[in-house]
């Protein structure tokens, strides 16, 4: 990405001066832009201006540090406070979904191609730690056209000039091979007195996204939602588009992009976690990415509920929650067996049975050991008619507390994800590493 960049999970603060037209400067009225993961985008304004617009889609806007943007909405300014003083001022703080930053955009322009990085995906690709072991390249790691889209998966790297000096910044224990480079470096300077050397200082993944028919903000936004959450189940934690920046159609120079993200304080620390490229339960060079992202736009809609209970997870179960998990897990087992042909009186088992770890299925087993019954079609079905039917008796229900719970909804979750990345062309021995690496003991 280039140096300018902006993150989802970081705070922000920008002046200027917005108006409900991009041509003109009638109306204009100075305001602050707020941005913060928790409170999403808003514009705190003071508005005394009859000229300055009471309600529009989208605002365009000179930032106190000469940059353009937009603001896109919609905002009805008449919603804020009225003060009916000398003046009759508006007053307030409007929320709103895009902020661009680079340029006025109307709802007609359309973007080229986007590109983005999410939360955790460095570290999913390749441990931070030992970086300096890959090698820049300027052709994509990953590149997949499919009907209609384009997904590329490219590194980028910044630099700084240290001239001829490379040798004072390489050294050896060894003063044999050490004089060896000098003078390798001497002689390619004396050969190439105008040649320079850049040491390199950083190394980024991102993904660029592109479609056959160029699609507005929004659009384009959703689809690169849809790719974040489909990682956000691939690594487990809360994932989202952070640094984003587009290309519009017709401009020389990329628009950077800040998606108004409202999200509880649990989700920000779970999405901010520094995790281990080791103790990840998949990584990149473990999955065959060009056939994950081959049939992921095909099958995202079917699993929606997986992606939101990924992307929004804030690590914390009540009872209510840890009985939800279970009656809507279960309920989609049901409809995982159906899609496996299986019969419907082995409607909970057969999932299970397809799907889950020797380690998994002891597991379940053992959670279940305290009501008596171990056979866990038998199992699920009472507990989740327990739990889904009111006045039936809650005989199961007493026997187990709220951790319990928590970890039977959990391994059904496991054995849905299972499916999906059955469904994504993910090998049996993976699909029981992601399982038995995210199964608490």
């Amino acid at each position: 990405m280039a140096a300018e960049s902006y993150s989802c999970f970081e705070n922000y603060e920008f002046f200027g001066e917005f108006s409900g037209q991009k041509d003109s400067n009638v109306g204009r009225f100075a305001a602050k832009i707020k941005y913060s993961p928790q409170n999403g985008l808003q514009l705190e304004y003071c508005i005394s201006d009859s000229n300055s617009p009471n309600s529009c889609d989208r605002l365009f806007g000179i930032l106190s540090d000469g940059n353009k943007c937009t603001l896109v909405g919609p905002f009805d300014f008449n919603q804020g406070t009225h003060h009916l003083g000398q003046l009759h001022v508006k007053s307030g703080l409007h929320g709103f979904y895009y902020l661009i930053i680079g340029d006025f955009v109307d709802a007609e322009q359309l973007f080229e191609y986007i590109c983005f990085t999410f939360n955790g995906m460095q570290e999913f690709i390749h441990p931070q730690g030992w970086i300096t072991r890959v090698k820049y390249q300027e052709d994509p790691i990953v590149h997949v056209n499919r009907d209609g889209w384009d997904i590329r998966v490219e590194n980028t790297a910044t630099y700084s000039m240290i001239g001829h000096e490379l040798k004072n910044l390489v050294d050896s224990r060894d003063s044999a091979v050490k004089e060896m480079l000098d003078t390798a470096l001497d002689s390619i300077k004396q050969s190439h007195p105008e040649s320079h050397f850049n040491l390199r200082k950083s190394l980024k993944y991102y993904i660029c996204y592109q479609t056959d028919t160029n699609q507005d903000v929004k659009s384009t936004l959703r689809a690169v939602n849809s790719i974040t959450s489909l990682f956000s189940i691939l690594i487990s934690r809360p994932t989202f588009p952070s640094e984003v920046k587009a290309k519009l159609v017709g401009a020389k120079k990329f628009v950077y992009v800040l998606n108004s993200l409202v999200l509880e304080s649990r989700t920000i620390e779970l999405g901010q976690k520094k995790d281990s490229h080791m103790t990840m339960p998949l990584t990149w060079k473990q999955i065959d990415m060009e056939t994950v992202f081959s049939k992921w736009f095909n099958i995202c809609d079917e699993f929606n509920v997986l992606t939101v209970a990924h992307q929004y997870e804030t690590g914390f179960r009540t009872l209510h929650y840890a009985h939800s998990d279970i009656i809507l897990y279960s309920t989609q087992l049901e409809a995982i067996n159906s899609d496996l042909g299986g019969k419907s009186q082995d409607k909970y088992v057969n999932p299970i049975e397809t799907y889950a770890s020797p380690e998994l299925r002891f597991h379940l087993i053992s959670l279940f050991e305290k009501t008596g019954e171990t056979e866990l079609g038998k199992a699920i079905s009472v507990l989740r008619n327990e739990l889904a039917h009111v006045g039936r008796p809650k005989i199961m229900m007493k026997k187990l507390i709220i951790d319990d719970y928590v970890e039977i909804g959990h391994v059904l979750r496991l054995i849905v994800i299972s499916h999906l990345f059955s469904k994504l062309g993910l090998s049996k021995d993976k699909i029981h590493q992601y399982q038995n690496r995210l199964t608490i003991e």
